[in-house]
């Protein structure tokens, strides 16, 4: 089953932080990973500000930032998911930015898993609970 996977996870992939292990298990499995490409903003913000919180060197920062892109098997123009995305955050009153990647997961019949606990728990609240899994915890 491919996955839709949010910046909550993917920066755990590259910085170890609690969830890292979860989340790196992802990456040995055999289901397609996918994201908006807006993932890579988000996170790029992630690691900005770990710089300058001095827990992580920027040079480091500019190389995860320019690995993580080759981590999935498809990154969907997020300009294809505004739309649906916006409709999203209206319903569930919860932010266009985690509601690109539900978005991705509705169109395409997919799930999202997130580190983000009040973003899954949003979505399941408003009935998507078939759409969401969150890091840790089984389907």
């Amino acid at each position: 089953m491919t996955l839709v996977v949010d910046a909550s996870v993917a920066v755990k992939w590259l910085v170890r932080e609690e969830g890292t292990e979860a989340a790196r298990c992802l990456l040995a499995e055999p289901d397609p990973l996918i994201a908006p490409d807006w993932l890579l903003i988000e996170a790029g913000s992630t690691l900005w500000k770990k710089v300058r919180r001095s827990e992580l060197l920027t040079v480091h920062a500019e190389s995860h930032l320019a690995v993580l892109p080759t981590m999935f098997q498809q990154l969907v123009p997020a300009v294809d998911l505004v739309s649906d995305a916006f409709r999203l955050s209206i319903q569930l009153k919860h932010s266009i930015y985690d509601c690109l990647y539900l978005a991705l997961a509705i169109d395409e019949g997919h799930r999202v898993v997130t580190a983000d606990r009040k973003f899954y728990d949003v979505a399941v609240e408003n009935g998507l609970s078939d759409k969401m899994t969150l890091l840790g915890r089984p389907e």
